[in-house]
């Protein structure tokens, strides 16, 4: 006997199509990938580098800020230096100036306060040139034939005029000079003027210059240039937009900007800078640097990225190969998984998320005499076309779930065969996700005709914590379930035919449960609701009922009015009572929200408003209405929402969380503690976030007093010794990571006590506070100056270029407070000691500096008084 071939597997061309798809997949992903890199990389060679250049001009811009203010300075003080010669001869000086002492003293003075920078001279009407003082009466040198010295001769020029270097004698440094016409000429002279040192000027100005390619330039109003560093030959004096592209001149004629140069006016080399102008002169400072120079770390990066995208790409490739050859060896074992499942006696069927069948095996198919095209609702055929819309509602509900089940269905094949078949699922999930069901089809007509109906209904109702009663035509009970008996106090074995309706009725609920629910039964054959009932010691108690009329049939074929009625009981007063409980503490907490002060808002999973108190209405003035249900993103604005939404996240994920924030409200600061935490139900599952807002600014505001007024001196406003151990360790830890060095100054008055016993303790601490007001004019702002006691202070300087800067402040200092102070009507002379002690900042110890610098003061004691001494970093 030949055996009967099996058609063929309704998966043969679903399999060999998703082959192909599994085959394409690897390559696909695989390049998107690489798309998604070399995208990166073509971004990082055209665009990147645009980024980098725009920072390194603000960065310049920067630095072209700094240098132009200490330019300024420079200039101001030659002006300064004209302006007070100007007024000296105008009111003293009409006689023989040039030997007068206190002209020369004055001079000497305004050369001092430059440190030598700034050199004042005399000019007469035949351009010679007198120093001051001079002696024997005969000229310095001449500028005949200077630009300047034409440009002062001219009536059109006014005020303070900038010329184009030259050098006074050979072999003399370069100078700027600037000249101003005198307002009472005497004797013959005629302009003073005002030599700037070029040299010192540029060594000012190369601190700025960054790099081997930086340049720092210093140009006139008309384009001439006046210094550069580095310098270049035939520089100086040049019109830089002589020959440059038209509109190049106005480019520059704004107070700050950026620029690009070829270098063709200078050294070729092109750059980009930034400049600014120097106001009341006319002139305008350039700093600039290569511009390839921005980009060497660039092109480094560059290089490392190309050869890494290249070696991601050559690995990606060689990954593709391997999945390929592993998605082959897959197909071949899901045939063989294919062949087992139609050789199994039991129908095996997958669906997906939404009931339909995407794979079956022949077993199921013959269990249904389906066909391979049938199998997605082919199952419905078999069912009677009254029910099939039910049946799929039915089947879609249970998929659905997303939870195993088992069901039991009877059809009717096509050969006009009955069948009980038993259906088993289990669901289907893929990383958590829940793509169908899975199951089994078992044919189970002949275990089910050995099992009986009654049997099961009688067990479920054995078991059930409700309440059945069943009560046959003339209202008498026949059947009650071991629950109700226990709820009514009857015996598990006493008779029920004495028991009727009103066992669990009183006369008022009897009456209107014969009006309402037999009368609505007799149209529906059902009723469902609610009813207060009797239980076994008499009390009442609220029950769900559901009341079913089982219709027989009257000898003319009509439904029977008075068939037997199931009674379905379920006791709800504890539910009712807690959902009473419930309602009150809600309303409870709801008045002790609205009354707080504090601003309570509640938003749910999807950050939409929930519920905001009374204060809170009243702070933002708005309605609740208006925003309950809305985003709280829309409510708080983007910014402020960013703000809070770390710390509602957290909440949101289980977590409480507090933190302050800080509002500007009329010019005062308004700092807020928000306290947020999760709102979580009865099963403790989070259902959204809580956040508490407190207004404590004033709290802040005493705190920060306090603060305040112990780190400071009260008779000088500066830094105590504890305020300035603590400022200057803050900035110790900054200057760890810059690696720039620091100073700390230790000062001592000189001559102070003897002030203060002489003229008495409010003279003295006048002269303290005066003392402060100098030190912190000779300081830059972000310097920290502090009385330690007594005469004693303190200096700390968090950056600085080079060590030698120290040295630089300790004088001026020294300077400053050597000169004489006015107390009301007293002039008062005192000086100062300093000691100070620099440090590299990666390696700078408080304690140490503080040491060291204490032991130079001494020095600076010993040698005199009224000078500097310091440490240096060994080099």
């Amino acid at each position: 006997m030949n055996p009967t071939p099996l058609p063929p597997s309704n998966e043969a061309s679903f399999f060999a199509k998703q082959g192909r798809y599994e085959t394409l997949g690897p390559f696909a992903a695989i390049g998107l990938v690489l798309l998604l890199l070399w995208s990166f990389v073509a971004w990082f060679i055209w665009v990147y580098p645009e980024a980098l250049l725009n920072a390194k001009r603000q960065e310049l811009a920067s630095d072209t800020q700094t240098a132009t203010v200490q330019t300024e300075t420079v200039l101001h003080h030659a002006e300064d230096g004209l302006r007070t010669v100007d007024l000296w001869l105008l009111t003293r000086g009409r006689n023989a100036p040039l030997q007068d002492v206190s002209l020369a003293q004055l001079a000497e003075t305004l050369r001092d306060g430059s440190r030598g920078l700034v050199d004042i001279m005399l000019v007469d009407r035949q351009a010679q040139v007198y120093r001051i003082p001079s002696i024997n009466g005969q000229p310095y040198a001449s500028i005949a034939g200077q630009e300047l010295f034409e440009l002062m001769t001219r009536p059109s020029t006014e005020g303070v005029t900038i010329g184009v270097p030259f050098r006074l004698r050979e072999g003399l440094p370069m100078v700027l000079p600037i000249a101003m016409r005198l307002s009472a000429p005497a004797e013959g002279l005629q302009i003073a003027l005002a030599l700037i040192d070029l040299d010192r000027l540029g060594q000012m100005h190369q601190l700025f210059a960054h790099g081997q390619d930086g340049a720092v330039a210093l140009l006139r109003g008309d384009g001439l240039a006046l210094s550069r560093v580095p310098a270049l030959p035939n520089f100086v004096g040049r019109d830089v937009f002589a020959n440059a592209k038209p509109g190049r001149r106005e480019a520059f004629n704004g107070p700050e900007g950026w620029f690009v140069t070829d270098g063709l006016a200078s050294d070729g080399v092109r750059r980009i800078g930034a400049f600014r102008a120097l106001e009341g002169y006319g002139a305008k400072l350039l700093i600039s640097e290569a511009e390839g120079a921005s980009l060497t770390e660039y092109f480094q990066q560059r290089r490392v990225v190309l050869l890494f995208s290249s070696l991601v790409s050559a690995a990606a490739l060689a990954l593709t190969w391997m999945l390929a050859r592993l998605l082959k060896r897959a197909r071949v074992e899901k045939a063989l998984q294919i062949a087992a499942s139609d050789a199994s006696p039991l129908g095996l069927f997958r669906c997906d998320a939404q009931g339909q069948v995407i794979y079956s095996n022949q077993t199921y198919l013959n269990l249904q005499t389906l066909q391979a095209e049938e199998k997605a609702w082919g199952w419905l055929q078999v069912v009677s076309p009254e029910k099939r819309e039910a049946a799929k509602a039915k089947w879609q509900e249970l998929i659905a779930k997303a939870e195993p089940f088992r069901t039991v269905g009877r059809i009717t094949r096509r050969d006009g065969v009955s069948r009980l078949l038993s259906v088993r699922t289990a669901p289907l999930r893929v990383d958590g996700r829940f793509l169908g069901q899975v199951g089994t089809v078992e044919d189970i007509t002949e275990l089910a005709e050995q099992q009986r109906a009654v049997r099961a209904l009688s067990d479920i109702l054995d078991l059930t914590p409700e309440y059945v009663a069943q009560f046959d035509r003339q209202g008498h009970m026949v059947y009650l379930n071991p629950a109700a008996r226990q709820r009514l106090g009857v015996a598990k074995d006493a008779d029920l035919g004495s028991l009727d309706l009103r066992r669990f009725l009183n006369a008022e609920t009897l009456h209107d449960f014969r009006q309402e629910v037999l009368h609505s039964t007799q149209e529906s054959a059902q009723w469902q609701g609610r009813r207060t009932l009797i239980d076994g010691q008499g009390q009442t108690m609220v029950c769900e009922c559901t009341v079913l009329r089982h219709r027989g049939s009257s000898s003319s074929g009509s439904a029977d009015a008075s068939a037997s009625l199931s009674v379905i009981l379920r006791d709800i007063s504890s539910e009712l009572q807690h959902q009473r409980e419930r309602q009150r503490s809600e309303a409870l907490l709801a008045a002790i929200a609205h009354t707080s002060e504090a601003l309570i808002s509640v938003v749910d999973l999807d950050e939409r408003l929930l519920f905001v108190n009374q204060a809170y209405l009243r702070r933002f003035q708005i309605e609740a209405e208006a925003w309950t249900g809305r985003p709280l993103r829309e409510f708080l604005g983007e910014q402020e929402y960013a703000r809070r939404q770390p710390a509602l996240l957290r909440a949101l994920a289980g977590e409480s969380l507090g933190l302050e924030l800080d509002y500007g409200e009329r010019g005062e600061t308004t700092v807020f503690d928000l306290q947020y935490a999760p709102l979580r139900t009865a099963g403790a599952a989070v259902e959204g976030a809580i956040c508490i807002a407190r207004d404590i600014s004033s709290a802040k505001r005493e705190e920060q007093r306090l603060r305040d007024a112990s780190m400071s001196c009260p008779l000088t406003g500066l830094l105590n010794r504890a305020g300035f151990a603590d400022h200057v360790q803050t900035s110790l830890q900054q200057a760890r990571q810059s690696g720039l060095p620091v100073a700390l100054l230790y000062l001592d008055l000189d001559k102070f006590k003897p002030v203060n016993d002489q003229f008495g303790h409010p003279v003295g601490d006048a002269l303290l506070r005066a003392v402060a007001l100098r030190l912190r004019n000779v300081l830059r702002p972000q310097d920290l100056v502090a009385r330690l006691g007594g005469d004693e202070f303190a200096v700390f300087l968090p950056t600085i270029h080079q060590a030698e800067d120290a040295a630089v402040v300790a004088h001026k200092i020294v300077h400053a407070i050597g000169l004489p102070f006015m107390i009301d009507t007293l002039e008062l002379h005192i000086g100062i000691s300093v000691g100070f002690c620099v440090r590299a900042g990666s390696e700078a110890e408080l304690e140490a500096m503080v040491e060291v610098a204490d032991a130079k003061l001494y020095e600076a004691k010993r040698a005199g008084r009224s000078c500097a001494r310091g440490s240096l970093p060994e080099a």
